[in-house]
């Protein structure tokens, strides 16, 4: 039997080895910590609606064909398919699926002061921390320029800030300023939607510019301006794990990279023409099992089109800790992305996205 290395134990990952374990064909998937918290619901942690033992799970769960492996990969030798992990093991194999995902590259950005973020666990602990009791000051909340995973993220972050600071009634003693690297609040699709959100929350933001430098006394944009601070909620620029680049594959249902074709790429590492996100993930995930089973002889053919339907949450200018959201859909079937959303926040949408949330990882991991 062929073996199968998966690098990587999130949602690419995991999608990947499933639909080969409905085959009955097994792999190894190389993860570097034994547990996984899902990010999708992350902003939610600072109002207390969402819990991370909600979104976080292990891998004793799986089926029997998925053997998991814990360690950091430092290296990969693609001419003589080996894997270098940091503990001096070594994994060869026959095929090899990269979904090692990204990284937050605070090196990209001269960082002077304290940062915050929804992204990496502590931070968004001390970011509860910050919200629940400041009183007075001024807040800046970035999104970097494409790419970056989750793209409705900053967004739902700076909403979400506002609808606490609202429900302890500070809100008029804290400023928030909102900096997006790009020329639209992300996804474009409801980019409307943000302004018309931000400008009704009295959220000053700034567009296509980029943070390049944080402070003791703010911000630093990449034209020179300088923007006073208190506080960062800083996402800095996201870049691939372990590779330089993002990961050429030879097209959106041939994940294949280019010069190998016993490796693949999925997931938020494979440079593909669409946002990165759980969603399409999924999908660039489930390409690659295809054709990868129409390599080993079982089965295969079943590819599918990038399309997904999500939901951004807009916080609640009545200060109430009710989290509502914007739904929107995008898709790519057809080249050129398809958009319609619905502008007007509801809650009903959150709940949407936590059942969808809960649904995925109840796939990938058993409960």
């Amino acid at each position: 039997m062929a073996k199968v290395v998966i690098l990587g134990g999130g949602v690419a990952g995991l999608t990947v080895a499933h639909a080969l374990a409905e085959k009955g064909v097994e792999s190894t998937v190389v993860s570097l910590h034994d547990y996984y918290i899902s990010g999708p619901s992350r902003p939610l942690i600072l109002s207390g609606e969402q819990s991370v033992d909600r979104i976080t799970r292990g891998y004793n769960f799986l089926p029997k064909e998925i053997k998991v492996t814990y360690g950091r990969v430092e290296e990969v030798d693609f001419a003589n398919r080996k894997v270098k992990l940091a503990n001096k093991r070594e994994l060869d194999y026959d095929y090899l699926v990269v979904a090692l995902g990204l990284r937050y590259a605070y090196d990209a950005i001269k960082i002077e002061d304290h940062v915050f973020n929804v992204y990496d666990l502590g931070k968004v602990f001390d970011l509860k921390h910050l919200v629940w009791n400041i009183t007075e000051g001024t807040i800046v909340v970035n999104a970097p320029k494409q790419p970056y995973r989750c793209a409705p993220a900053p967004g739902e972050t700076v909403m979400t800030i506002d609808m606490i600071l609202r429900h302890r009634g500070v809100r008029d003693k804290v400023k928030l300023i909102f900096v997006d690297g790009n020329e639209k609040p992300q996804p474009p699709v409801i980019a409307d939607v943000w302004l018309k959100l931000f400008e009704e929350a009295g959220i000053e933001y700034y567009l296509n510019k980029q943070i390049t430098e944080v402070t003791k006394e703010g911000v630093v944009l990449d034209d020179g301006t300088q923007i006073k601070a208190d506080y960062k909620v800083i996402l800095p620029p996201n870049k691939p794990v372990l590779f330089d680049s993002w990961l050429e594959v030879r097209g959106p249902k041939d994940l294949r990279l280019k010069d190998y074709d016993d490796v693949f790429a999925v997931g938020d590492i494979a440079k593909l023409p669409f946002p990165k996100n759980a969603e399409i993930a999924t999908q660039s995930a489930l390409n690659a099992a295809a054709k990868l089973m129409e390599e080993l002889g079982v089965g295969g053919g079943n590819y599918v089109d990038y399309k997904f339907s999500g939901w951004a949450y807009a916080g609640n200018l009545k200060g109430e800790l009710k989290t509502l959201s914007v739904q929107f859909s995008l898709d790519f079937s057809e080249g050129k992305p398809k958009g319609s959303k619905d502008p007007e926040p509801k809650e009903e949408y959150t709940k949407r996205k936590d059942a969808w949330e809960q649904a995925m990882l109840k796939k990938l991991f058993g409960y």
